[in-house]
């Protein structure tokens, strides 16, 4: 298996971040991302918990995941988040939350993108603990997310969901 190291290593190489961020807009956001990934010092690589998922059969696949720039989210913020975001899932349509972040950009959408008029699924982040929580939009078929690259630039915190590590 891959490791964080390894996958932030890999985020320094333009080619990594076209291969994870490229495709269309002729590869503005792979070129975004990788000067902003390089340009900045205080960044990483961490693993995604997934706390829920919810297939409405339309060919995505949403998730619900917590994560902490260093480390693994701990046992307790878990099983306090989990029913909390079963819960939220239920009531709320995932799938008008649901968010592909796919390259690095604001955690909270900067209030430039719709997900920043979308706070429900943060808003159940533990801040204190450094625990953030986000809504995740993927295509069926695909594994579920299990790594996130996060950089903090000019006092705001970018993701990124690295689906090809």
């Amino acid at each position: 298996m891959t490791s964080r190291t390894e996958i932030a290593t890999k985020l320094d190489g333009f080619a990594y971040q076209k291969a994870n961020f490229g495709g269309f807009l002729m590869n503005k956001r792979a070129k975004n991302s990788h000067a902003l990934w390089t340009g900045n010092t205080e960044k990483g690589v961490t693993e995604l918990t997934i706390l829920t998922t919810r297939d409405y059969g339309d060919d995505n696949i949403y998730d619900v995941a917590a994560f902490t720039l260093h480390g693994d989210v701990p046992e307790d913020a878990v099983a306090s988040l989990r029913p909390r975001a079963e819960q939220l899932a239920d009531a709320a349509n995932l799938r008008e939350h649901g968010y592909t972040y796919s390259d690095f950009e604001p955690w909270d959408g900067g209030g430039r993108t719709w997900i920043s008029k979308k706070p429900q699924f943060r808003e159940l982040s533990i801040a204190e603990r450094g625990v953030y929580v986000v809504p995740i939009q993927r295509i069926a078929g695909e594994d579920a997310p299990h790594w996130l690259g996060w950089i903090n630039a000019g006092g705001s915190l970018h993701i990124a969901i690295i689906y090809k590590p």
